[in-house]
């Protein structure tokens, strides 16, 4: 169940349904989850500076159960980087990700918890 999100300070009209695929099917392909699962939501129209300059930029959270690590971050933020460079013309030197590993607990999906459902 992985969740990408990213708040941007891109206009609205830039951010298309395509874009928010192709981050869905790369998230899906490389955190090797099904994309049934994977939530992408991309927050346009921020005001937004990053290095004390109004270029776009954006602020990035990945959140999962489990597929985090030292090596695997580096993946990501790697295909992460380049859609949203490809796509909404951030740099990758224009935004940061946070990596956020939670626990089964920490988690809800259809009225209880992901310990409940996947037992653990």
């Amino acid at each position: 169940m992985p969740y990408l999100e990213i708040a941007t300070n891109i206009p609205r009209d830039r951010v298309t349904p395509e874009i928010v695929s192709t981050l869905s099917k790369t998230l899906s392909e490389t955190i090797g989850k099904p994309e049934q699962y994977c939530v992408v939501r991309v927050i346009p129209d921020q005001l937004m500076s990053f290095g004390g300059t109004f270029d776009p930029c954006g602020s990035a959270i990945l959140m999962s159960l489990g597929k985090l690590g030292v090596e695997e971050n580096k993946t990501y933020a790697s295909k992460i980087y380049a859609v949203v460079e490809k796509y909404l013309g951030i740099p990758n030197d224009r935004m940061y990700i946070q990596f956020i590993d939670k626990q089964t607990s920490e988690v809800g999906f259809k009225g209880t918890t992901f310990h409940q459902i996947l037992g653990r």
